[in-house]
Formats: structure tokens, sequence, C-alpha cells
């Protein structure tokens, strides 16, 4: 059936770590967007928890303009490489969970946070080590930067907050049990005759006895703070373990293993519930009044939330805490047929199928499986420069093609989009020139035959000999023309506007957005799933994947495709221009000379004419430019001119043009399917410069192939 248009709900961004090791997390965000996607389009960006890929995708959300909010980021170091970008743009952002403290300290009115900070939270956790009884703590975090960050709040919260711990909190730089422990300063601690009184860093596991320890705070990931604490349980630690809050998600436990005592840091009432109160009070306000930007859409959402706020955007002292709870007993693991579930574990949560390309064939490719319920991610970065051939195609549509099978294709698209959209300018840009296909003597066969399917599938068409095609379009030379098909009702669509519209849908059903480039696929004869190595952040995995990367296929390494075996990438160009004689003229694809042609009805070169001549230009890197060379406009007017006389009228205006890169095949055809019958990988590449017209189709087989690879054998 074809897809409708686009909705009309005001649209959110919500941006978290929905894969990689603290997908776990990620998960609170899309529940929520789904519990309140019925007044707002949440659309979600998978920052896999990196500050670097949080940065652009803070650069993408503004530059789209199209979001009145966002949600997120979960990951601190994200929300603050985020938070200047979406601050110079006046976009509110609502943190449910970063937790760092400073966050909106320059934040000029843009943020709220929903729930307390680390500052609090190593206060409280050391409270509550005493408070259970403690004598010998020491305190050591995971290695990395977050852990370490949050081992020194704990061993320099404040002595108000935090009253004195009788033998002195102690940091680790985490490679070890007690290896690089720094003493709390004495003036806090109060002395203790078996921690050292000066910063001095012990250089590994002999400078301390980890079995003397009665507890032992563990700051980190909550992967690394499960790895630190085996580690510490093997070196002879005995007593009670206390985690930070990243280790407050249902999988930690797995992770752990059995480990008692063990606590963990849960903000009060448990995460979800101040993820699941941000969401409602920005559904309120937009559905309030979805046209509400900026800080009068803030200053609604705090009108509508369950907990009030500082003038800063904290929340007010007291409506937020911290509570400490028993780490469970590791549920078992599922078992069907003897064999063991798949879980996110150490590697984070995986896709169902990750598509690999954001142009028209990737982003409807996304859609598809969306709207089947798997679990998708369209990766492609998001940086701005459009290399994909979506973005610099002409856009020609019709049901024609010489060839069967991309005839059997561009049929199919007609009617899942093209068709429907024919009755009005539609999602697509959609607009109605007539469309023909000058064909030679060798192409006459062929013609023939596609009049007849198209006819017999409802499209419209004839055959047209040169006579009545010189009289009803003067502005055309029939020189060399045997016949030509004629679709009445076919046309040009808007090919940015399209993918995107497909993006749109995709989002809408739930697809992540993961801007990266691939650079790898790993995936191994007989291996259950696909990794994915990105660029920038670390690898991803999913059950299958969609290689829809257009130029840029050959540059990944890892599949059949890879290097020169994926074809050849080749320049296509184009330019627009004006001239009386245009006026009539159809879309024109000649099968005799090569060149090609439409109307511009819209847009700064409306009531030109598009005219494109093949250029001999392979191998070149994917992208494209919005200009044309003198040399270009005259290498178009010189071989064009004998299908359009016109062009070589000195009087004819040049009205600008385009250039960009397709993959062409030694064949024609695109790759389409899986790479080998048993692979996990399925190919939509290789358009040799006429996809559009054929993605709606090409799409749904891919969708078809990637959902065969999800059910197994």
């Amino acid at each position: 059936m074809p897809e409708t248009s686009a909705d009309p709900l005001p649209r959110g961004a919500v941006v978290g770590p929905f894969s990689g090791p603290r997908a776990a997390w990620g998960e609170h965000l899309e529940r929520a967007a789904e519990r309140y996607g019925a007044a707002v389009n949440w659309e979600l960006y998978d920052d896999r928890g990196e500050a670097e890929t949080a940065r652009q995708i803070a650069e993408a959300v503004v530059a789209e303009g199209r979001h009145a909010l966002v949600v997120g980021h979960f990951n601190s170091a994200g929300a603050a490489a985020a938070l200047p970008v979406y601050r110079a743009a006046g976009l509110p952002v609502l943190l449910p969970l970063a937790t760092t403290p400073g966050l909106l300290a320059d934040g000029a009115g843009t943020l709220l946070r929903w729930c307390p900070d680390d500052r609090a939270q190593a206060a409280d956790l050391l409270a509550a080590v005493r408070d259970a009884g403690h004598t010998r703590v020491a305190v050591t975090h995971d290695g990395s930067a977050y852990g370490e960050r949050l081992a020194l709040l704990v061993r320099d919260a404040p002595a108000a907050a935090r009253p004195a711990v009788p033998s002195g909190a102690v940091v680790s730089d985490g490679s070890g049990p007690a290896t690089g422990a720094v003493p709390v300063p004495a003036a806090l601690t109060g002395p203790s005759p078996d921690v050292p009184d000066g910063p001095d860093v012990l250089d590994g596991p002999e400078g301390r006895d980890a079995s003397a320890l009665t507890a032992l705070v563990v700051c980190g990931t909550h992967v690394g703070a499960a790895r630190a604490a085996r580690e510490w349980r093997a070196a002879g630690f005995e007593g009670a373990f206390w985690f930070t809050d990243d280790c407050a998600v249902d999988e930690f436990a797995e992770l752990l293993g059995p480990v008692d005592p063990a606590y963990v840091a849960r903000m009060r009432g448990g995460p979800e519930a101040h993820v699941d109160a941000a969401f409602a009070a920005a559904t309120a306000a937009l559905a309030e009044d979805p046209a509400r930007t900026g800080r009068t859409l803030l200053a609604a959402v705090r009108a509508h939330a369950d907990r009030g706020f500082t003038a800063l955007g904290e929340p007010e002292p007291g409506s937020v805490g911290w509570d400490f709870v028993p780490v469970p007993v590791p549920a078992p693991v599922p078992v069907a047929d003897g064999v063991p579930a798949r879980t996110g574990g150490r590697h984070g949560r995986a896709y169902d199928v990750i598509v690999v390309g954001a142009g028209v064939v990737g982003s409807a490719t996304a859609s598809a499986l969306a709207r089947h319920g798997a679990r998708v991610a369209l990766v492609a970065p998001m940086d701005g420069r459009d290399e994909h051939a979506t973005a610099w195609s002409g856009g020609l549509v019709r049901s024609f093609e010489a060839d069967p099978y991309l005839r059997g294709l561009a049929l199919r698209s007609h009617h899942l989009a093209w068709g429907p959209a024919a009755l009005a300018p539609g999602p697509y840009g959609f607009m109605t020139t007539g469309s023909l296909v000058l064909c030679g003597d060798a192409d006459l066969e062929q013609a023939e035959k596609g009049v007849a399917e198209l006819n017999g599938a409802g499209v419209p068409a004839e055959l047209l000999d040169p006579g009545v095609l010189g009289a009803r379009f003067p502005g055309l030379s029939v020189d060399g023309v045997t016949a030509a098909v004629w679709e009445p009702r076919a046309g040009y669509a808007d090919p940015p506007r399209t993918a995107r519209v497909y993006r749109d849908r995709a989002l809408a059903h739930g697809a992540r957005l993961l801007p990266a480039r691939v650079r790898e696929l790993d995936a191994p004869p007989g291996a259950d799933r696909v990794r994915v190595l990105l660029e920038p952040g670390g690898p991803v995995e999913a059950l299958a994947v969609v290689l829809a990367a257009g130029g840029g296929t050959g540059e990944i390494a890892g599949h059949r495709l890879s290097g020169a075996d994926a074809g050849r990438t080749k320049s296509i160009r184009y330019g627009f221009f004006h001239h009386p004689a245009t006026a009539g003229l159809p879309t024109v694809v000649d099968m005799v000379s090569g060149v090609w042609g439409r109307p511009q009805l819209t847009g700064e070169a409306a009531g030109g004419y598009m005219a494109g001549r093949p250029v001999d230009e392979w191998d070149v890197p994917p992208g494209g430019l919005a200009t044309l060379t003198d040399e270009h406009v005259a290498y178009i007017r010189q071989g064009a001119a004998a299908r359009w006389p016109w062009l070589a009228d000195p009087a004819t205006r040049f009205l600008g043009g385009r250039q960009g890169v397709d993959l062409y095949t030694p064949h024609s055809r695109p790759h389409l399917g899986r790479e080998r019958p048993d692979s996990r990988i399925v190919l939509a590449t290789g358009w040799s410069g006429a996809g559009f017209k054929t993605a709606p189709a090409a799409a749904e087989l891919a969708a078809a192939e990637a959902l065969d690879v999800l059910e197994g054998p």
C-alpha cells in the first residue's frame, strides 16, 4: 500500500545511547518516546554515549531547524559537548539523566535538569556507607574519565554533606585493586593507622590489603564497574560493594555475577520516573500549543512539570535525591530450543538491521523495515556534505525502462509512490510533465513490449513515431529516432525531499539515526550478527545490514563489493537553460545519444529546462557540487544541441547547474539482494545513474531480504 504523507505533529529530538555499551540506559528514552508518541513525533538519534557523536547530532538537529526541543543526552560528556550548540540556537533541552555538576552554568535559560547531580550522589553515597556501619572504606573507578571524575567527587565530598569516614576514603586509578590509591586529605577523614596521610600513589595490589577493607565504592560505567568489582573480589576483597548510579540498570546484575553484599545508587523513584516526567511535561506543553518554541516553550514545560526548578533550571532542593538499593540477583538467561537468548551484554544492545546510507534507497528501506517492527538504525554522516547521489539527482520518474528487470522495479515503484503522488505535488514534490523515451532501431522491440506492459498495469503509455513526435514537440529534434515511448502521467520529483520524507517515516516508526561513516563490515561465515565499524565511535552490531551506500560502497571493507568489485563511480552533470523553444517540452531520456532533460517548473531555475550529457569521468570520489564551470556548460550545449537545437542559440541563457556521482555496474543493473545466499549483508547499490525512480520498489525488496535474514533458516 502507498504510504501517506508525513504527519504534522510537532517534532522533538531524543538523543541517547541506543546502541553500544550504555544502550541499557537508552531504553528508558526509547520507552518514553513510544509512550508519548501520540501528540509529538519523537525522533531518536543514537549518540552511543560518545561525546563527538553527540556534538555532530546537535549540529545536525540545529541545522535541520525543525525540532521544538531536545530530550537527552544521557551521557554527561555528550551533553557537555552538545549543549553549547543547542544554546547558540536557542533550542530548549531537557536533561532527564545527565548528572554532571555544573552542566547548566552557561545554559542561558534554555535547559532544565530533571535529576539530582553527582555531587549530591557522592555525599549521599558516603553517608549511606557510614550509616551501614563500615569503618574501612576505599573508592575505586573503572579507568574511564567518567569513573575517575565520580571517584574524585566521592573523595572530595564536602565535610558538611559527608561526615568523616573513620578510615578515610581512597581513590584508585582503576587498574586493579587499590592500584594508585590516593588518600583523602586528613582534614576530611581524621587519622587512620592504615591509610597514608599524603596523596601518594600506591603502585600495585601489594600497596593495599584488600581483605582489610569493609566497603568499596566503585565508580564508572556499569560495564566497567562490573569488571573492576570482579577484579577486586579476585584480589581478596570480601566486604560490601557500593556502586554509583550508572549501574542501576537491569543488565548490571548479569555483568557483575554473584557478588554479595552489593548496593547501587539509584535516582529516587528510579531513572525511568525522571525520564517519564520530562516527556510528560514536554508533550503536554507541545500538545497545548504546537507553535511554541524557545523560552516560551520551556516556560510551558516548567508549568506542566511535576517538580519545581531553580532559575538556572536545576531541580529545586529536596525535590530529587538518591536511594541505595541492593543489586538484584542475576536473572537466568532465557533459553529457547537449548540456545541461550541474545542479550546486550558487554557489547551493548544490537540492532535488528543497520541500513548504511541515507539516500532515497536507504531511507525508504529503513522506513519499510521500521514499519514491520524491526529495530533499525539508519547510519550516515551528518556533516552536511550530502555525498549520496540522491542529493544531486535530477529526479526523473517514469515507468518505462528498456531493461525488463528495471521496468518491473519502475512499475512497482509507480504503484508504491509515483502514481498516487501524481495526483498533486504530494509528499515527494512530484510534477507531471509527461515523459518521452527516445528509441533507436535496437530498442524498438522492448519499447513495444514495454508499452503493452505499462498499459496492462494501468499506466497510460503509447508509442509515437517520429512524425507525430516532431509535430507535437517542435523544440525537439527527432534525427535518428525510430520511435518514442510516451507516458503522459510521468514527470519528476524532488529527490532530497523524497529521501527526507522516507527518513521521517522511518523515524516516526521508531528507527534511530546514527551519524557516522562505516569503515568496515565484519561478518565471518556462520556468525549470528554483523559487526559494523564506525567512524567516529566504536563498533555496533546488527543481525543484518543493508548496504545502500551508493558511490561510497567500494570504500567500505568487509563485503563482496569492497574495492573495485562494486563497479566504478562516475560523474553526472546537468545544467538549466532558458529559451522560448522549451515551452511545452516534456521530460526526455534519449537512448540514441544518451542525453536527458526535463522542464523545471519550480524553484530558482523555474521556467528553464534541464539538459544533461554523459561525461567520461570515472573513479571519482562521492559527492557533488551546485555549480558548473564554463567548460562544463559548453560541453553540455555542444553535445545536447543535436537533440535540442535551441541550446546552440547564443540567446539561450544558462541558469545554473549541478554535478554528482553515482556507482555504475558493468551490466547497468543494481546489486540488489544478499551478497551470498547465507550472508547477513543485503546489497542495494549500484544504480548507474538511474536509481531514483525505482527506489521505492528496490527498498521494498531490500527490506524483505533483511527481514528474511532476521527470520533465520
